[in-house]
C-alpha cells in the first residue's frame, strides 16, 4: 500500500476555508519545518485575514493538532490493511515496524506531529482518538485480538506491554535514521539497517544476547 506524501493538489476557495487552510499547511510541510508556520502565512496563502484563520481554528496547534488527527485516521487505513494482507503475524509486525521509517522518510513534519513533537498532544480530543484507532490496530496485530480499550489505558498498556514496545521500536528507529542521529550514505542503505534491526528483534536475538 503507498503512502501518501503529501497535499493533494487543488485551487484554494472561500467556500471552504477550514479545508484551505488544512491543505495549505500540508503544502507547506512537504518542503519545510513545521517551525515554518504562523496563522499570519496560512491566512495569506488561502487568500483571507488573520483573523478569518480564528473562526475555524483557536490556534495555530489546534490546527496542527487536527491534521495529526487526520493522519491517524490514514495510518489505522494502511495498518488495517496491512493486517489483511499479511500472510503471517511475523510478515505483518515487520510491514507494521518498517512503515514507521516509510512514513518519517514521506513525510517527515506529519511524522514528527504524530510521534513527540508536541508532549501534550495526548490531550487533544481528536489527535488522541485517532491515535488511540491506530493503536487498536498495532495491538491486534500483534496479539491477533482486540486488547486494546481506550477507556482504561492501564490496563491496556499492562497487557499489550509488546506493541507499545514495538511502536518505541518502529518511531525512535525511524526517527533516529531519518534525521540522521543514525548516518546513511544512500537511502537504500537506510531501508537495509532498518530492515535488519526489525527482523532481528522478531527473531528474538536481544533474548538469546540476555541469555548468555
Amino acid at each position: 500500500m503507498t503512502l501518501k506524501t503529501g497535499a493533494p493538489t487543488r485551487q484554494y476557495h472561500k467556500g471552504n476555508v477550514a479545508e484551505d487552510l488544512k491543505l495549505a499547511t500540508l503544502r507547506i510541510l512537504d518542503t519545510e519545518r513545521v517551525e515554518d508556520l504562523s496563522v499570519r502565512r496560512l491566512a495569506r496563502e488561502v487568500g483571507v485575514t488573520p483573523a478569518n484563520f480564528y473562526n475555524h481554528f483557536d490556534t495555530l496547534y489546534d490546527l496542527l493538532m487536527e491534521l495529526g488527527a487526520d493522519a491517524f485516521h490514514e495510518r489505522a487505513r494502511q495498518i488495517a490493511h496491512i493486517k489483511r494482507t499479511a500472510k503471517t503475524r511475523a510478515e505483518a509486525i515487520h510491514r507494521l515496524a518498517l512503515s514507521y521509517f516509510e512514513l518519517a522518510l514521506a513525510r517527515p513534519q506529519m511524522f514528527r506531529i504524530m510521534y513527540g513533537l508536541f508532549p501534550e498532544a495526548q490531550k487533544h480530543p481528536k489527535f488522541r482518538d485517532a491515535s488511540d484507532e491506530s493503536m487498536g490496530e498495532i495491538v491486534e496485530i500483534v496479539y491477533g485480538e482486540r486488547l486494546h480499550d481506550p477507556s482504561n489505558l492501564d490496563a491496556t498498556r499492562e497487557r499489550c506491554k509488546v506493541a507499545y514496545g514495538l511502536v518505541a521500536l518502529g518511531a525512535g528507529l525511524a526517527r533516529n535514521v531519518v534525521e540522521g542521529v543514525v548516518p546513511f550514505s544512500a537511502q537504500a542503505d537506510m531501508r537495509r539497517f532498518v530492515e535488519s534491526v526489525v527482523q532481528s528483534f522478531i527473531d528474538g536475538e536481544l533474548s538469546k544476547l540476555a541469555a548468555e
